[in-house]
């Protein structure tokens, strides 16, 4: 009954976080949310096939506090992090 109850909650988190997430999404951009920071890419992009994959990225770029909510924005790359944080503005 244990293992039951664990993996209902395990699930259930998992779905709770991927619908936080997609209420960030914007156009051309997928959206995740780990440890309370909104992760960035762009669809169809191997950044956010090797993230899913290892959790995390070899190199990121960060601006703190600037997302939806006052949330911190990380990204793979710098240029889908502005063109993220620019859609935010409109």
């Amino acid at each position: 009954m244990k293992k039951l109850t664990l993996t209902a909650m395990l699930l259930s988190s998992l779905f709770v976080g991927a619908t936080f997430a997609s209420q960030y999404e914007k156009p051309g951009f997928v959206t995740e949310v780990e440890d309370g920071r909104l992760w960035v890419f762009r669809q169809s992009f191997q950044e956010l096939k090797d993230f899913k994959a290892h959790g995390e990225l070899a190199k990121q770029f960060t601006d703190i506090g600037t997302g939806p909510e006052g949330m911190t924005v990380k990204s793979g790359d710098e240029k889908t992090l502005k063109d993220y944080l620019s859609t935010l503005k409109k």
